[in-house]
């Protein structure tokens, strides 16, 4: 990814995303539009498989914490 700002943003994003602030299907939303708009993104080869990367990473089941309350 040679683009800062998304880089940027994807981290920020993903965060929200842990915090239940921001749904993964809307934060591809967000990526997708930023790759029209930005000639850094659209000129880079690689972006279309690390995109891919990241949503299924996100997609990924999180693993349920074991209540210690038993």
């Amino acid at each position: 990814m040679q683009c800062q700002r998304l880089k940027r943003l994807a981290r920020d994003w993903y965060q929200k995303v842990k915090e239940d602030a921001l749904a993964p299907a809307r934060m591809m939303e967000l990526i997708q539009r930023h790759v029209e708009h930005c000639p850094v993104c659209q000129t880079d080869p690689d972006l279309p498989e690390e995109i891919e990367k990241i949503r299924e990473f996100i997609r990924a089941p999180q693993p349920v914490a074991a209540s210690s309350e038993e």
